[in-house]
């Protein structure tokens, strides 16, 4: 599809933004900030999306729930949010790269940052502290790192859990990325523009990157770590398992034990967590 068919996610949403929670919140106060994108048909949310914000919180980022639910109900969370938690509402348009658009082109003070985090809700979980995951990038010294990497598609930072140092996302290479988010139809699109996209532009504009869980160390060739490495990556720490192999267990190995192997290691019921 041309790119005259496929208009630009900030022109299309424009002023159908709106604040459902913390509109007096100063999203810069602590220096670092976590930009969450949110999808559900239905308007109560999950323990897991609770859960990763209130750890956020408690490490100091001021967290931005982006939310394209379907619903048009305030949102229903099953605790108390942190109090410095901001919640955006807007049209479902652009997948989890529009949301962060929106989010950057609303606080654009955020991308200057010493330490912002993009990330989702496609992941059950944490199960355990996220804790060491953000000292782990709060005292490394690559301009980009995330939680895991992909060769499907060509090799490429995973966009689920990723994080910028010391403000690089507010560098002109960045700016002009999440700018140009343009609407897709189809998640596949996404994937190759922006998710491979955003590697290429680290690439291009010389930036370093680093992962926390490596595809390489896991052994999973070119397929999907948080798919073909589940398990993997729950042996070596990786609090989380990913939605779609919850959803659609023929998409995993082994992914119809899921719910046993979160409850031996975890102590957790899987169930309550979706």
């Amino acid at each position: 599809m041309r790119k005259a068919d496929r208009p630009l996610v900030l022109d299309v949403v424009g002023d159908r933004v709106t604040v459902e929670h913390g509109a007096d919140v100063d999203v810069t106060a602590t220096g670092r900030a976590a930009l969450v994108a949110q999808y559900s048909r239905g308007n109560v949310m999950s323990r897991s999306l609770l859960e990763l914000v209130r750890q956020l919180d408690d490490g100091g980022y001021r967290c931005v729930v982006v939310s394209t639910c379907e619903s048009p109900e305030p949102l229903v969370w099953p605790g108390e949010l942190p109090a410095a938690t901001v919640v955006l509402r807007r049209p479902n348009l652009g997948y989890d790269f529009g949301s962060w658009a929106v989010a950057l082109d609303r606080y654009p003070a955020v991308a200057a940052l010493p330490r912002v985090i993009l990330t989702n809700d496609s992941m059950a979980g944490p199960f355990a502290p996220i804790a060491p995951l953000l000292e782990a990038f709060d005292t490394g010294h690559t301009d980009v790192w995330s939680l895991t990497d992909s060769y499907q598609l060509g090799r490429h930072i995973q966009s689920f859990f990723v994080g910028f140092r010391d403000g690089v996302l507010a560098e002109p290479p960045f700016r002009t990325f999440f700018r140009k988010v343009r609407v897709e139809k189809e998640k596949m699109d996404v994937v190759h523009r922006y998710e491979v996209g955003l590697t290429r532009t680290c690439f291009g504009g010389g930036y370093s990157m680093s992962t926390q869980f490596r595809s390489n160390d896991l052994g999973v060739g070119a397929e999907n770590p948080t798919l073909a490495g589940w398990q993997q990556l729950l042996a070596v720490g990786f609090p989380f398992v990913k939605r779609t192999l919850i959803n659609d267990p023929s998409t995993a190995p082994g992914a119809e034990n899921a719910a046993q192997v979160v409850r031996r290691r975890f102590g957790v019921e899987l169930s309550d967590w979706l």
